[in-house]
């Protein structure tokens, strides 16, 4: 596959306890455990609704503990509900979810106004986005004057998007139009010449590369990252909560966290055959699903302790900053409480 790497490309992205034992020998057991917990459980579970943009594989943890029972276990009754208007921010705002999945520029962007939220957990470590060309296309100059799918306005995939635009040496606001497709009519699109180039997630970038597609920009080099990113880590798919409701519910979010941990430890320690057994109920309409948890074990996507790293939050910052969401950084010290996640990892 060749790679055809945007290397000055600055990047910016805005708006994504442990089992016992691993592997089949260990099923019997970790289901023994399960069990037990539940039944030494007493009173109800208590409610709570976790709000998404989208059903995104990188947010892995979070379906593996619904499906695991990891939430049970730690006294919840989680309800996972995909928010219509793609802004999952607003449910946990007006207090109709207490958590949500998204991406860390639009969080950083609302602490920086003094908004009431923060980043509590990251479900991966590194960067996940690829840029891809049309076949007919040679390079991302080429792209004046063409539309290019970018997702939302104001969204992780666009800010990518006009980066490599603006990189390039064109308007990113004039020289190109944006679309915004599902995964599902990418290919179509790239192929009726509707669009002329795409970012991909894991989910897209399996479907482009076995038809035959070659990747631009490609994030899972571990030196572009380092290159385009300045660091090694970027903790892109997150869950972020109300920082009132944090406080005033400190139980609540350390079990919720306890369970998104076991997820992690589950993937962690888990091979493919396995993780898809488990998400393939919640992920029912993707048809690559074990290739593309292949992808994401192999390139080491998701978080094993959902702990942001300095060196990603600095990045976080800067590419905020680089789409205009804020001014100049903000504190990891305001932006992140990783306390919890900290207490659920035994650090």
């Amino acid at each position: 596959m060749k790679k055809r790497v945007l290397a000055s490309l600055l990047v910016a992205a805005m708006a994504v306890g442990m089992m016992a034992g691993c592997g089949k020998s260990g099923d019997k057991q970790e289901t023994t455990q399960k069990t037990e917990a539940k039944e030494e459980s007493s009173g109800e579970l208590t409610k709570i609704s976790v709000c998404e943009p989208v059903r995104g594989i990188l947010w892995a943890p979070v379906y593996v503990a619904k499906a695991e029972g990891y939430f049970e276990e730690e006294g919840l009754d989680v309800d996972i509900t995909t928010v219509q208007s793609d802004m999952p921010t607003a449910p946990v705002l007006a207090d109709e979810a207490q958590f949500g999945l998204y991406g860390p520029e639009m969080i950083c962007k609302f602490v920086a106004e003094g908004q009431d939220t923060e980043l509590l957990y990251t479900c991966t470590d590194t960067y996940p986005y690829s840029f891809f060309l049309a076949k007919d296309v040679k390079s991302v100059a080429d792209l004046k004057g063409t539309t290019v799918n970018g997702a939302d306005s104001g969204s992780s995939p666009r800010a990518f998007v006009r980066a490599v635009v603006n990189n390039a040496g064109l308007d990113a606001d004039n020289d190109v139009t944006y679309a915004n497709m599902s995964n599902s009519a990418v290919i179509a699109a790239l192929e009726s010449g509707e669009i002329k180039a795409t970012y991909a997630s894991p989910e897209l970038r399996a479907q482009l590369i076995d038809a035959g597609y070659d990747v631009t920009v490609d994030i899972y080099d571990k030196d572009v990252h380092k290159e385009l990113l300045g660091s090694e880590s970027y903790e892109m798919y997150i869950v972020f909560g109300k920082k009132s409701y944090v406080e005033q519910n400190p139980e609540i979010t350390q079990s919720f966290i306890n369970a998104c941990y076991k997820g992690a430890q589950y993937l962690d320690s888990h091979d493919t055959d396995e993780i898809v057994d488990t998400l393939k109920e919640q992920f029912s309409e993707m048809t690559n699903l074990e290739q593309v948890v292949k992808e994401c074990k192999d390139n080491g996507l998701w978080s094993p302790d959902g702990l942001f790293t300095d060196s990603g939050v600095e990045a976080i910052n800067k590419m905020a900053m680089d789409s205009g969401l804020i001014d100049k950084p903000v504190a990891k010290s305001d932006l992140v409480d990783d306390s919890f996640a900290k207490k659920a990892a035994g650090k």
